[in-house]
């Protein structure tokens, strides 16, 4: 005599639906949890140079806030902020990581962040190339509050 199954037909299907469901809601949240949000930088045809950006793009921030852009390796830059080409001896440059930050300070090009929109405009370039050769320039600007 053969056993009656376990689970019912429509209980395997129904089971199979809420599977499919929960994995479309995982699919979801990670597109809309992704660190690019709507940047254009960080979805677009840079996306597979530019990591970061720092602060984020219309992000709020503290006068003090580290500026910087996170690269992939194999890239190297500069910044300007508000039109202030930043000294190289004054960015923070990481390049096992790509990382170019800079932190405005007494004595520096910008001591401080001014109040409200600021501006910054990476120029960066493949190492193996140097500057000058394939510049890309990625703006994005942040207020200050």
């Amino acid at each position: 005599m053969a056993t009656p199954p376990v689970y019912s037909t429509r209980f395997k299907l129904a089971a199979a639906a809420v599977v499919a469901v929960a994995a479309v809601l995982v699919i979801v949240a990670v597109r809309m949890i992704d660190d690019g949000g709507d940047d254009p930088v960080l979805r677009g045809g840079d996306a597979a140079i530019v990591e970061n950006l720092l602060p984020r793009r219309n992000a709020q921030v503290p006068q003090q806030s580290n500026v910087g852009i996170d690269l992939v390796t194999g890239w190297e830059g500069t910044l300007v902020i508000d039109g202030t080409e930043i000294p190289e001896d004054e960015l923070q440059v990481t390049p096992e990581i790509g990382l170019i930050e800079f932190t405005p300070g007494e004595g520096r090009a910008v001591e401080e962040l001014d109040p409200g929109r600021n501006c910054v405009s990476a120029v960066i370039w493949r190492i193996s190339d140097g500057r000058g050769v394939d510049d890309r320039t990625i703006p994005w600007c942040f207020e200050v509050v």
